[in-house]
């Protein structure tokens, strides 16, 4: 029983470590994707999942939709284990925002002007969904996490960053229309960048909420280890004269 409620102490803080590490290794890769990669893969005017037809960028690709979905998981669970309860909307919407990043990756996008393939088609829908459902997430979240004191002072944060994620996104379903009517919006695209905007404060999103987390649960470890520290030891047995 002991262990138990010292794992039950501890594993917010985990999670939330877990969720940490993996947004910085997600960020890491595509930084260094951006970086690499840059006269390959326009970041103005090309998306984000053309990276996985350069040499050497599929893998790495893969391995930051994946990181980044991971984390996501690992804040919910670390979240659920904390005491905030999130159930309905807000756990639906970034669980299923996950999985569109793991669709996203597993089904490249087509090399074409056009869909031409079922994985194609997957990619887009897994695409659309990136884009749209964190937003609403976190949205959803803030209104949940203000009945709850600890949490309240990253509300204001992850409502305006899901505001400016999701007017970003709107901007870039607009800039699409450049494919539809090319120069529509002069000679230059700025499709890639905005989605590479987008994605960021999504991102920024889940580690405002993995950072609260930190400060949420460690007092509560703190505490716990002072308590066992100062528990009294064992009976000890004094030596024969």
């Amino acid at each position: 029983m002991q262990r138990t409620s010292r794992w039950g102490v501890v594993a917010p803080l985990v999670f939330a470590v877990i969720a940490l590490l993996a947004l910085a290794r997600s960020t890491i890769i595509m930084v260094y994707l951006g970086v690499t990669h840059f006269r390959e893969v326009n970041p103005i005017s090309v998306p984000l999942s053309y990276y996985a037809f350069v040499e050497g960028g599929e893998q790495l690709f893969f391995s930051a939709a994946v990181a980044l979905a991971v984390g996501t998981l690992a804040l919910l669970i670390g979240m659920a284990r904390s005491g905030v309860r999130m159930a309905g909307r807000p756990t639906v919407l970034l669980a299923v925002w996950a999985v569109c990043l793991v669709l996203a990756a597993v089904f490249p996008a087509d090399d074409a002007p056009r869909i031409m393939t079922f994985g194609g088609w997957v990619h887009q829908f897994a695409g659309a969904g990136i884009l749209a459902l964190l937003s609403f997430a976190g949205l959803a979240a803030a209104s949940r996490l203000a009945e709850h004191p600890q949490w309240r002072p990253v509300v204001s944060t992850v409502r305006t960053l899901s505001i400016a994620a999701a007017v970003l996104a709107g901007a870039y379903v607009a800039s699409r229309l450049n494919d539809l009517v090319p120069g529509v919006y002069g000679p230059v695209d700025v499709g890639g960048i905005l989605q590479r905007m987008v994605l960021a404060f999504h991102v920024a999103v889940v580690a405002a909420l993995a950072v609260q987390l930190v400060r949420v649960s460690w007092p509560a470890v703190r505490r716990k280890a002072a308590d066992a520290s100062a528990a009294p030891g064992g009976p000890t047995v004094a030596p024969r004269p």
